[in-house]
């Protein structure tokens, strides 16, 4: 099933964010949650907390963000092959929060 293989991807693409001192810098001390919601229905939840990123299938808990987008501009960004930034211009990526948490996002993709 294809959304087990972006499940995959985005748990091996937050490993090596986790390994980078910006990405620690970002998260240190902030616990959220925020659902993303795949246009083909796909739905997730990460949370960030303990200085770590996890994401499960489903959505979780009430969530301190709502990101929507589909499966193509996902891939893309956890492969790095396109900035949160641009996908937000080019409306491929819809995140409902607070400024502060955007910028934050901005080091976790």
């Amino acid at each position: 099933m294809m959304t087990d293989d972006l499940l995959e991807l985005m748990r091996e693409r937050i490993e090596v964010g986790l390994s980078r001192e910006k990405t620690m810098e970002a998260i240190r001390g902030w616990k959220r949650t925020a659902h993303l919601t795949l246009k083909d229905g796909g739905e997730y939840t990460f949370k960030v907390e303990n200085d770590t990123i996890t994401v499960e299938a489903g959505l979780i808990d009430e969530p301190d963000m709502r990101i929507q987008s589909d499966e193509d501009t996902i891939r893309k960004l956890f492969m790095e092959e396109m900035s949160a930034a641009a996908a937000l211009l080019k409306r491929k990526l819809k995140v409902k929060g607070s400024a502060s948490d955007l910028m934050k996002l901005r080091h976790i993709f």
